[in-house]
């Protein structure tokens, strides 16, 4: 059972690790405003049809009502505070996104914008603030942006990381099968080394694994090592055949003498 447990977290941890994520790095610069060097700054992302997915990052606080087309997109939710307003532009912000929306659920496939927003002054447009408007697309396979800038947020390094996707034909990091997952497991023939099915074919980490029986248990057709049929009834030796040939002094015995005495007769 210990060794169930282990493979069934391994396989778990496997699958976590190799999880879609999305990593933005990026520099700002100041915008001409009365707070300066003071800011506060917002990464969200949005997909094809402009619609708000999810906030990334944020480094706002009371200030955060000046980063007006964020408030317009997100209703000021409380997604992704990564810190309060900040002193200075000396420190390399980075967001990270598990590509979930703002409900958990995981995002289809296709083409998101990443934008950003810095103020630095109490406004009320958006064109009064730093944006900031970058791309990338989720799909099977990984990509990297490096060195891009726009609207005053410089250094932009974009780096979607693709992990396991399953169904796609192709059994990828952390997947045990895809498309042809077993749905049930064979026996093998050994009541001591019985086969179990972990996983699930909807995750593509099914898989039949061998576990090997250890514990002395009546019934259940195996004579573990270490057992003896003091304390399992399947280690106790078949009864013996009795009756006919191998009873002493039977039957045997009785028909060779009644042969015996037949042959007499006849040579009398």
């Amino acid at each position: 059972m210990r060794a169930l447990r282990t493979l069934v977290l391994c396989v778990l941890a496997t699958r976590i690790a190799s999880a879609d994520s999305l990593t933005v790095a990026f520099d700002t610069t100041p915008n001409g405003g009365t707070f300066m060097p003071k800011n506060v700054v917002a990464v969200w992302i949005e997909n094809s049809a402009g619609q708000f997915v999810k906030t990334i990052g944020r480094w706002a606080n009371v200030r955060k009502v000046d980063l007006v087309a964020w408030v317009a997109a997100s209703g000021t939710d409380a997604d992704a505070v990564s810190g309060a307003t900040r002193l200075d532009h000396s420190q390399r912000l980075t967001a990270m996104w598990d590509l979930k929306d703002r409900a958990g659920a995981v995002v289809p496939d296709g083409t998101y914008t990443i934008r950003m927003e810095l103020a630095d002054a109490n406004v009320t447009l958006p064109a009064q603030n730093h944006q900031g408007t970058f791309t990338f697309d989720k799909g099977a396979a990984g990509s990297m942006q490096s060195g891009l800038s726009n609207g005053g947020f410089l250094n932009v390094d974009v780096t979607f990381a693709a992990g396991a996707q399953c169904n796609n034909g192709a059994v990828d990091p952390g997947e045990t099968c895809d498309g042809n997952c077993p749905t049930s497991c064979a026996p093998t023939g050994d009541a001591c080394m019985p086969v179990q099915l972990v996983g699930s074919a909807a995750t593509c980490d099914a898989a039949c694994v061998a576990q090997p029986i250890s514990a002395c248990v009546d019934g259940d057709g195996c004579c573990a090592p270490g057992c003896d049929e003091s304390n399992d009834a399947d280690c106790a030796a078949p009864a013996p055949v009795t009756g006919g040939c191998a009873a002493g002094g039977g039957e045997l015995p009785f028909a060779l003498a009644l042969g015996v005495v037949l042959a007499i007769r006849r040579r009398r």
